[in-house]
């Protein structure tokens, strides 16, 4: 028979001795550890301020206890572990900096949609192409701006996660833009403003002017699908809906917060993702929830991530709504946001630019001229 007191004990001395493993393997300081029978599940804590290079970083209030943060945070972890493993098979003495993807995963960030990158396993920002390397499953990307760099307590060094944002813009469309925007300042607390500015001090930036159309667009969000959502809605001429509106009763009994809503059209919107049915509480919670709203006259339209997942579904999703609060739908944005549906704001919109105003200026140069004093016979 095995004894109860010395099974915990057992318990207690592995749990300590996994906290300062993963502590001094990754470099976060491990709050708890509890062991299961297959595996152990791991809650992070980190520092409550951070200031480097002049941005100041500080997680939402509570963001720990949610389950995306969580699994983003567990992401983290298992991403720091993979690159301290890496970087003896670079075999330099420079600093390897992570960008683009690598470093939002190490930062606990949403990586945006972005087919325009390969898939790797790591992503490497280097200054100079002459310095880059050719290791398996490690894409070197050039990149020869004054980036700042923020360095992990784990040692490992990534590009500051608002530079991140500037070097994406080449390779993303405005929403996911917008979407990965968000993420950053939902994550470290920036301020649209910061970004501006941070962008002002970049020269011959690729993607500028998608990131100066993406800040008046950004709003706070809970999540990328929310940002989706509600930049969908835009795209194809519904007006801003309010973000995180609080409904009440009438006499004050009940009172509800939604992802967005139209108030005058008594219309609110809720993106219900896969987590929101994975724990039998929220589930409950969200049914008595919207519940509540339907009784109080409040139509409720849920958004699944199908609805998002191409220009199809996200069409008919916007027409839904537009049929729900009675408005025309005119498939294009308003004046306002003419930036979602701007093809010279698209990737690669001005690839090819320079070549075709060379052949322009050929042509033109090879073209008779109708000039009176330019031909082949002079008038009397």
């Amino acid at each position: 028979m095995i004894d109860s007191k010395g099974l915990v004990g057992g318990l207690v001395i592995v749990d300590e001795l996994i906290r300062h493993a993963v502590m001094a393997y990754v470099g976060i300081r491990v709050i708890h550890i509890a062991l299961y029978s297959h595996f152990s599940h791991i809650i992070i804590e980190y520092p409550a301020a951070m200031n480097t290079h002049g941005y100041t970083e500080v997680p939402q209030n509570g963001e720990m206890h949610d389950y995306m943060r969580h699994r983003l945070d567990e992401r983290a972890v298992i991403k720091a572990k993979e690159c301290l493993e890496l970087l003896p098979r670079l075999r330099t003495e420079r600093t390897i900096c992570f960008a683009l993807d690598t470093a939002l995963e190490l930062y606990g960030v949403e990586t945006p949609y972005c087919p325009r990158l390969s898939v790797c396993d790591f992503r490497v920002v280097v200054r100079d192409r002459i310095i880059r390397s050719c290791i398996t499953g490690v894409d070197f990307r050039t990149w020869d701006q004054a980036f700042a760099v923020r360095k992990l307590d784990n040692g490992l060094a990534c590009m500051h996660p608002v530079d991140t944002w500037i070097q994406y813009a080449r390779y993303l469309d405005l929403m996911e833009l917008v979407v990965l925007g968000e993420s950053i300042i939902r994550r470290f607390h920036h301020s649209t403003d910061e970004l501006g500015n941070r962008l002002s001090a970049f020269k011959r930036i690729v993607g500028r002017a998608r990131c100066k159309a993406a800040l008046p667009l950004m709003r706070p969000s809970d999540s990328v699908q929310e940002t989706r959502s509600r930049l969908t809605l835009l795209r194809y001429g519904l007006s801003m809906p309010v973000m995180h509106h609080d409904i009440a009763a009438s006499d004050g009994s009940t009172r509800h917060t939604v992802d967005m809503a139209y108030p005058k059209s008594r219309v609110a919107i809720e993106y219900d993702g896969d987590h929101h049915r994975r724990f039998r509480s929220q589930y409950v919670r969200d049914q008595r929830k919207r519940r509540d709203l339907r009784a109080m006259g409040w139509n409720v339209i849920e958004v699944f991530a199908d609805d998002l997942n191409n220009d199809t579904a996200r069409r008919d999703f916007a027409r839904t709504v537009a049929n729900a609060i009675g408005a025309p739908f005119i498939g294009a944005p308003l004046p306002e946001f003419h930036a979602l549906a701007d093809p010279a704001l698209r990737p690669n919109a001005r690839r090819g630019e320079y070549l075709r105003r060379a052949l322009a200026r050929e042509a033109a140069m090879r073209r008779p001229s109708s000039h009176p004093w330019c031909g082949d016979t002079l008038s009397p």
